[in-house]
């Protein structure tokens, strides 16, 4: 599976169980990057996309039941239980300090290699980073 995530400067993802921060740009880059292939989420995650018209998959259980080549977007679950099954990460940098009590729980330091960084503007934030990690 391949995750997808969006992070402050420091690793952040959500604060008191909401997300930090939202971006309609960002949702159809997603959208776009997904293509054919499935979106799994949790509910929550679920209002971001039900409009872009992707192979939506909702399920509270959706890191359990990913396979290979899926794509997951992940709002503050723990990812280690899944690390064996995880293709690449993706992240979306917010490029901002946010408050934040849930963290992306894999050190990228460790096992990971940067293979694709780019920028752009989004509809709420004046850069977003995205960075592709594939297994070293």
């Amino acid at each position: 599976m391949n995750i997808i995530v969006c992070v402050d400067n420091r690793m952040g993802t959500m604060f008191n169980h909401r997300r930090q921060s939202r971006d309609s740009v960002l949702c159809q880059r997603v959208a776009s990057l997904v293509g054919d292939a499935r979106l799994l989420l949790n509910a929550y995650s679920y209002e971001l996309f039900k409009d872009f018209y992707v192979n939506i998959i909702q399920s509270e259980h959706f890191l359990s039941v990913a396979g290979k080549g899926d794509y997951c977007f992940v709002e503050g679950e723990n990812l280690l239980p899944f690390a064996k099954k995880v293709e690449s990460i993706i992240l979306f940098r917010w490029n901002r300090d946010y408050p934040s009590d849930k963290k992306l729980d894999i050190d990228l330091s460790k096992g990971w290699i940067l293979n694709h960084a780019e920028e752009f503007k989004g509809s709420s934030h004046e850069k977003i980073t995205m960075e592709n990690y594939v297994r070293g």
